[in-house]
């Protein structure tokens, strides 16, 4: 194995000390591999962490049925050989969308990964996102009309509550540039396979990637850098204003067993943005829980809230699974439970 860059390796190293503990404790990680540049990246800079830590490596790979079987077959051959040069067994899963949307592919091969993790009886989930991906998302929810979280883009841990188990999405390769990845593969000789569906114009990020953030870089140079303190500063507000929220629903949101309401006489004297951050935290955190699907978007839903409190309506339904109901100063959600 030829020596990598030490400030890529450290860097690596450094994004894993909040899970440190968990991964000695538990001993194993799934590492999600797609044969592309950066989960090759992202496998060998695991293996070489794991040979010093001594932990159980999982590869996972999810077929997307959205490209042509041979280069499906090719990827898995060359995923398969590099994982029987390490003595490690890959595990092919797929996923049968109905849709093709990036939203839909993603929400899915989550749910395929942590079902697999469940089975695996493991908590830590590698995914091998880059500096680029952090670019990329941010002017993504930009163009989306995202509010300061979706501008944080891609955080470097996700904390997944399924089955009343937690889980931990890591992007530990979250620092490093897609240019520094392509040099170490070709400096170890370790092969990689173009996804072609990344040619393809009419994926948003595909789009931004080949056309769009050249062009910024004609105008900055620097532009990367300078989008990434951009959204350090966002991450830090963001957590400020998390903080100052949640001690702020404490003092109007009542939970009494499965029943969920809202003290209105304290709720309504907050201003514009309070109200909207903290229904935003409510809905979603209860979506979360209870593996809810909003397709107009938390965004939307909040706006209905707000307009419902507004109008003289006692009841609305947010959806089959949630609703609303104004009564004596109070506003009481009702969470159906699916069938």
């Amino acid at each position: 194995m030829k020596q990598i860059p030490n400030k890529l390796y450290e860097k690596f190293v450094l994004r894993l000390k909040p899970i440190l503990t968990l991964l000695n404790k538990t001993k194993k990680v799934i590492v999600s591999i797609s044969g592309g540049p950066d989960s090759m990246f992202l496998f060998f800079l695991t293996y070489k962490f794991s040979l010093k830590n001594y932990f159980k490596i999982i590869p996972v790979y999810i077929n997307h049925k959205v490209r042509p079987k041979k280069e499906i077959e090719a990827e898995i051959k060359i995923i398969k050989t590099f994982c029987k040069e390490k003595n490690l067994t890959l595990i092919t899963e797929q996923i049968n969308p109905r849709k093709f949307d990036e939203n839909t592919l993603r929400q899915l091969r989550y749910e395929k990964i942590l079902e697999i993790s469940k089975k695996q009886n493991c908590q830590l989930i590698f995914t091998g996102h880059t500096q680029n991906d952090v670019v990329e998302t941010f002017f993504i929810n930009l163009l989306r009309g995202s509010g300061v979280k979706g501008l944080c883009s891609i955080t470097p841990i996700r904390e997944i509550e399924k089955s009343k188990k937690k889980f931990y999405i890591v992007r530990p390769i979250i620092d490093i540039k897609k240019e520094e990845i392509i040099r170490v593969l070709k400096k170890q000789n370790i092969k990689y396979v173009t996804d072609t569906t990344n040619l393809k114009l009419k994926y948003t990020r595909n789009f931004l990637r080949r056309k769009i953030l050249p062009l910024l870089k004609n105008i900055n140079s620097n532009f990367e850098d300078n989008i990434l303190s951009t959204i350090e500063i966002l991450t830090q507000t963001n957590n400020f204003v998390t903080k100052y929220v949640e001690e702020k629903i404490k003092n109007f949101v009542v939970q009494k067993n499965s029943c969920i309401y809202i003290d209105l006489n304290k709720f309504l004297m907050y201003n514009d943005f309070i109200k909207k951050e903290s229904l935003y935290r409510i809905i979603s955190e209860i979506a979360l829980k209870r593996n809810l699907n909003f397709q107009l978007g938390y965004k939307k839903v909040v706006n209905q809230v707000i307009n419902f409190l507004n109008s003289k309506k006692n009841t609305l339904d947010i959806n089959k699974n949630l609703k609303l109901k104004k009564s004596n100063k109070k506003l009481y959600i009702i969470i159906c439970e699916k069938k």
